[in-house]
């Protein structure tokens, strides 16, 4: 069996939607599909449970989830210490917020992989707060953030990208009609928010004219966010790119107007910088 496919099936039993667990380890869908069916075919049961409401583990998979983890960590310690440092491959931790591989992350990221191959890469998706954290914890060696409030005498920023924020809504809504939206018009709605991209809320309560949004749900799932939209629970602001991404039918996106821009930035401490994020700083800039 894959050690791989273990570990695909781990993020995938944490985040039970195979797009963003697709997303979090920088493969396609269809091949994350093929590699759970392998293990599925090896080990003669359903991990999962799929229907129209989305992806279950099953009851076997529940029972065999702790054994993949067992797998995985004993994988991950023998490496470390059973090898010796000699044996050791680099690894490189690379803390991201959700979006950021909807804006050509995933080429970029292929081409650079291919140019050094020497390294194990790690991924992990948090919150902008939790990023800061992990840096300082040294957890990572650098992060992909749309979050501008880094302390700049600890880290240096390097620009990546940029979007425009959207409204997402569902189709019976009145504002629905309307081609772009006002901060104005939303005063008086219920949003639904995704604390993950808690940069937005900064951006919005420093736009003019002045605006506090009404948070009415928060949800840790971007797919839950559309769901709870298109069933008429509440709007949603996102950036546009994530908004065309996750879009379901029965709803509407939206431009909110005079445009508001979210910057994305690649953030790694001054000193003590790993020579790796020394060395992706300069091929991003390159590009």
């Amino acid at each position: 069996m894959e050690l791989n496919y273990i570990n695909e099936f781990i993020v995938l039993a944490r985040v039970l939607h195979f797009q963003e667990a697709a997303d979090q380890l920088f493969i396609g869908q269809s091949s994350l599909s093929k590699h759970i069916k392998s293990i599925e075919m090896e080990l003669g049961n359903d991990l999962f449970i799929r229907s129209k409401k989305g992806v279950t583990l099953s009851d076997f998979g529940k029972a065999w989830l702790p054994y993949a983890e067992q797998i995985s960590n004993t994988q991950r310690e023998y490496t470390q210490n059973l090898l010796g440092k000699e044996s050791i491959i680099p690894e490189v931790n690379i803390g991201y917020i959700p979006l950021v591989t909807l804006y050509n992350f995933m080429p970029f990221f292929k081409d650079y992989k291919k140019k050094n191959p020497h390294c194990r890469y790690s991924f992990l998706q948090g919150s902008s707060r939790e990023l800061l954290d992990w840096l300082q914890q040294k957890k990572v060696d650098f992060v992909l953030t749309g979050d501008s409030d880094f302390p700049e005498e600890l880290y240096k920023k390097q620009f990546y990208t940029c979007d425009t924020l959207s409204v997402v809504l569902p189709e019976s809504h009145p504002l629905a009609e309307k081609k772009a939206v006002t901060l104005e018009e939303l005063k008086t709605e219920s949003l639904i928010e995704f604390p993950h991209m808690n940069a937005l809320r900064r951006l919005i309560q420093n736009a003019e004219p002045s605006f506090d949004l009404h948070t009415s749900i928060a949800v840790d799932k971007a797919s839950v966010l559309f769901d709870l939209v298109q069933k008429g629970l509440g709007l949603s602001i996102l950036t546009n790119n994530m908004a065309s991404h996750l879009k379901l039918d029965g709803t509407v996106i939206r431009p909110i107007t005079p445009n508001i821009f979210y910057e994305i930035y690649m953030v790694y401490p001054f000193k003590k910088t790993a020579a790796v994020a020394k060395e992706f700083a300069a091929y991003l800039q390159d590009l």
